[in-house]
C-alpha cells in the first residue's frame, strides 16, 4: 500500500477484492484511499484476506477448547 506510510497501523480495510473501485483504509490518523489499480494493494489485500481468515480458524479452535 504505497499511499500509507510505513509508521501508521492499519485498523480496519473496506473494499471489494479485485475490484478496480480501490480501497478505503482507516488508519490512526484518519481514512486513506488506495486506488485498486494498484498491484501492491491488491497483493496486501489477499495477504489481509488469507491472515485474517486463518485467526477466525484459531479463534474458533481456542473457544472449542475452552468450552
Amino acid at each position: 500500500m504505497a499511499n500509507i506510510k510505513a509508521i501508521e497501523e492499519v485498523i480496519l480495510v473496506i473494499g471489494s477484492m479485485g475490484s478496480d473501485a480501490g480501497y478505503s483504509v482507516l488508519t490512526p490518523h484518519g481514512v486513506v484511499h488506495v486506488p485498486g489499480n494498484n498491484p501492491l494493494a491488491r497483493e496486501a489485500f489477499e495477504a489481509l484476506t488469507k491472515s485474517f481468515a486463518k485467526l477466525q480458524e484459531i479463534a474458533q479452535k481456542g473457544e472449542q477448547a475452552s468450552r
